[in-house]
C-alpha cells in the first residue's frame, strides 16, 4: 500500500455501535407524492458497527442482495476506518517535531556551508494477519521518528502499540501491540517525527499529535491465524437475465464484495454482495447502477470489520476504502438484451430547476432522484415513471442542495418498500435497497 499523508481519522469509527437493517422489504410502499411524513428515518442511515458486524449492517434488501444487497433490491455497504481526536492530555512534545530557531544548521548556512536533506519519510502498511504480538509495517525516515498504529473507536485513534522507526531505509518495523481491541480490523501507521510522546496502548490520541503526524498508511488486520488474503475471479460477461455477474470468491467469514465501474477516473458503485465464508464458490452480484455497462468493473472484496462508511449505487468509493481492499479483479461486462427496468440520466444543468431523464419500466413504478450528504441520501425530486419505454421525462428538482454535485436517479416499484417522501427528506435504505436500477449524473446549476 502506497503511503499518504491526508489520513486524520475523522471518518465513522470501526468499532461504532451496530444498527441491524430490514431483511425484508415493507408491503405498504406508496409512490412519492411530495408529501411531508412524520416517519423518522434516522435509523436507517445507519453507522459502521465493530468487528463481528454481519453485512446485513451494509445492505437494505431487494435487488442487489445482502451487505447492500440482497435479493430482489440494491445495497448500502461499507468503506474505511474513523477515528477522531481525543482531548489534548499533554502527552505530545511540540519540540520532537518542531526546529528551533538558530539551530546549527543555519550557523552552517551562514558559515557557507550547505545543509543535506535526507530522504522524504515514508511508511507502508500492508493488509496482514495479526502476528501473536504485532504488525510489521515498512518505513524510512531521515532522522528520529516513532510509528503508532492505531485504530478507531467511538470517533477516537486508539493506540494498538508503538515503535522506534529511527533512521530507516525502507526498512521493515515490527510494532508490538500493547492493546488489540482493533483485531481484527482496520488500523493506520502513523510515523511521527520525534519520539512516541509517551503514548502507549489504549491511549486515544490527540488533536495536537493528529497533525503532527508526517506520514500514514492504513491496512486490516486479521485475526490470528486466519488469512488475510482472499480471492476473487471475474471474467468478461454479459449481464445475465437477471441484471447480474457471476464471480468466483474465496473469502473467510465476514466478507463483502463493492462492484464499481469507473466515472472520469472515479470508482462508481454499481452493485455489491455478501460473499462470507466461500471456497472458490460462485456468487452472482446485481448490478443497479449500469451507467458503466458496457465496460470495465472491478470487484473489491472487504472485510466487514473494516470500519467503512455506508454505500449505495451510483456512490463513488473513497480512497480510505479503497485502502483496505483484500483482493479485486477487472473485467469487461456488456449489456443485457431488453431488460425490464432502465434509466439514462445524462451530466446536465438545472433549466428552471428541472432535469431530464430516459427511462423503461412496467407499470407502477417511480424515479427517485438523491445526493449524498454525509452517510445520508436526501431526496431532491422524484416522477412517476410507470409503462415508459425508452421515453424522456422532464420534472422538477425542489430540493437544490446537491446542485453543482452528483445525483443517482432510483427506478424503484410502488411496492418495493418506499415511503412516502418530500423533497428535503432522507431515502430509507430500504427504499434504495429496492431499486431495480439506477443511473448517476452531475447536476450543475
Amino acid at each position: 500500500m502506497d503511503s499518504r499523508d491526508d489520513t486524520n481519522d475523522t471518518e465513522p469509527s470501526a468499532n461504532d455501535a451496530e444498527e441491524d437493517l430490514p431483511t425484508e422489504v415493507p408491503e405498504d410502499s406508496v409512490l412519492y407524492n411530495g408529501d411531508e411524513d412524520d416517519e423518522n428515518d434516522a435509523d436507517d442511515s445507519g453507522d459502521d458497527s465493530g468487528n463481528d458486524s454481519s453485512i446485513s449492517r451494509r445492505a437494505a434488501l431487494g435487488v442487489l442482495g445482502v451487505g447492500g444487497v440482497a435479493g430482489a433490491g440494491a445495497l448500502a455497504f461499507g468503506g474505511v476506518l474513523g477515528g477522531g481526536s481525543g482531548a489534548d492530555d499533554g502527552s505530545d512534545d511540540p519540540d520532537s517535531s518542531t526546529a528551533t530557531s538558530g539551530d546549527e544548521g543555519s550557523d552552517d548556512e551562514d558559515a557557507g556551508g550547505e545543509a543535506t536533506e535526507g530522504p522524504d519519510p515514508a511508511v507502508s502498511f500492508d493488509n496482514q494477519a495479526f502476528q501473536g504480538n504485532g504488525v510489521n509495517v515498512s518505513a524510512t525516515t531521515p532522522g528520529e521518528y516513532a510509528l503508532l498504529v492505531t485504530y478507531g473507536a467511538d470517533g477516537d485513534s486508539v493506540v494498538a502499540g508503538t515503535a522506534d522507526a529511527t533512521d530507516l531505509d525502507d526498512e521493515g518495523v515490527a510494532v508490538r501491540f500493547q492493546n488489540d481491541g482493533g483485531v481484527p480490523g482496520t488500523h493506520t501507521a502513523h510515523l511521527l517525527e520525534g519520539d512516541a510522546g509517551g503514548y502507549e496502548g489504549g491511549d486515544a490520541l490527540t488533536a495536537e499529535t493528529i497533525g503532527n503526524v508526517a506520514v500514514a498508511d492504513t491496512a486490516f488486520v486479521s485475526g490470528e491465524g486466519d488469512d488475510a488474503e482472499t480471492e476473487v475471479g471475474f471474467a468478461d460477461q454479459a449481464l445475465g437475465s437477471g441484471s447480474g455477474v457471476e464471480m468466483e470468491f474465496t473469502t473467510p467469514d465476514g466478507h463483502f464484495v463493492i462492484l464499481t465501474y469507473d466515472r472520469d477516473g472515479v470508482p462508481v458503485v454499481a452493485g455489491a454482495d455478501d460473499v462470507s465464508d466461500l471456497d472458490g464458490e460462485t456468487r452472482v452480484v446485481d448490478v443497479v447502477d449500469r451507467d458503466g455497462v458496457p465496460g470495465e468493473h472491478t470487484a473489491h472484496v472487504l472485510a466487514n470489520a473494516d470500519g467503512s462508511q455506508f454505500y449505495v449505487p451510483g456512490d463513488a468509493l473513497s480512497d480510505a476504502t479503497a485502502d483496505v481492499v483484500t483482493a479485486s479483479a477487472t473485467a469487461t461486462v456488456s449489456g443485457a438484451d431488453n431488460p425490464e427496468a432502465s434509466v439514462s440520466f445524462e451530466d446536465q444543468a438545472l433549466e428552471e430547476g428541472t432535469v431530464t431523464l430516459t427511462a423503461t419500466a412496467p407499470a407502477k413504478h417511480f424515479v427517485l432522484v438523491t445526493y449524498r450528504s454525509g452517510d445520508d441520501r436526501i431526496v431532491a425530486g422524484a416522477e412517476d415513471v410507470s409503462g415508459l419505454d425508452g421515453e424522456s421525462i422532464t420534472f422538477d428538482l425542489p430540493d437544490d442542495g446537491g446542485v453543482g454535485g452528483l445525483h443517482t436517479a432510483y427506478i424503484i416499484s410502488e411496492d418495493g418498500g418506499s415511503k412516502r417522501y418530500a423533497a428535503g427528506d432522507v431515502a430509507s435504505q430500504s427504499t434504495i435497497g429496492a431499486a431495480k436500477v439506477a443511473s448517476t449524473a452531475t447536476v450543475s446549476e
